[in-house]
């Protein structure tokens, strides 16, 4: 039989074993959690300042110019890493501050490529219409062959026109549903880190305006080439 001293020991050796084991746990478990915490915060922090650049095109005075669009690419092709590395990490130390940085960052991504896309196909639109214009310029030599041309070119326009569009309001739905996405990272990181609702807003606002101006061209260019 154990002496009762023994069986005490035992069990202050066991208690301890078993706090020290909860305690490294819980040291492992914080120690993870930081860890996350920090990838996510130099992830969003990164993604954030390329958002912010990009929409500031919407806000500024640049025109359309495939500088713009090689730009907006990169910040695509970076922002797209970053999505690639936070789900790299395990989300178990903190799964609700992993989701909302996953849809943050998935979000700005598809902004940045839809707003590409819509300065790429507005430069492709452009070209069309000066092409349809020159065309319809020479108008005093119509002949079978300058008329398939015109043709040609009134096809291209449309078909310029409807790619535009459908990115431009892409880029226009991502923009009104980008406030909810920050704000349910902002739970969870400094809001400082993250960009301005209202930058969002004045974007979508330009990008309005711009829409448009391009129908406006669109018209008139359909009169010129006699499209009812």
């Amino acid at each position: 039989m154990i002496p009762e001293s023994e069986r005490k020991k035992f069990a202050l050796l066991l208690a301890a074993l078993l706090a020290a084991s909860a305690f490294g746990y819980w040291g492992y478990s914080t120690y993870r959690k930081r860890d996350l915490q920090g990838t996510v915060v130099e992830l969003v922090k990164d993604t954030s300042l390329r958002l912010r650049e990009a929409l500031s095109i919407e806000t500024g005075s640049q025109p359309d110019r495939p500088e713009v669009v090689r730009k907006l690419d990169d910040h695509t092709l970076e922002v797209d890493k970053h999505l690639m590395e936070l789900r790299s990490k395990s989300a178990s130390p903190d799964r609700a501050l992993m989701d909302a940085a996953d849809e943050y960052l998935l979000t700005a991504r598809q902004i940045l490529r839809e707003q590409a896309s819509s300065h790429r196909y507005r430069i492709e639109l452009s070209l069309s219409m000066q092409g349809l214009l020159e065309h319809m310029r020479t108008a005093n030599r119509r002949s079978e062959s300058w008329i398939k041309e015109a043709i040609g070119a009134k096809d291209r326009v449309e078909k310029d026109y409807f790619s535009y569009k459908l990115s431009v309001e892409a880029f226009g739905r991502l923009l009104d549903s980008y406030p909810e996405a920050r704000a349910r990272l902002a739970a969870h990181v400094d809001a400082a880190l993250l960009v301005e609702p209202a930058l969002a807003r004045e974007a979508r606002k330009q990008e309005l305006d711009s829409s448009k101006q391009a129908a406006g061209e669109m018209e008139r260019a359909r009169r010129l080439a006699g499209v009812r």
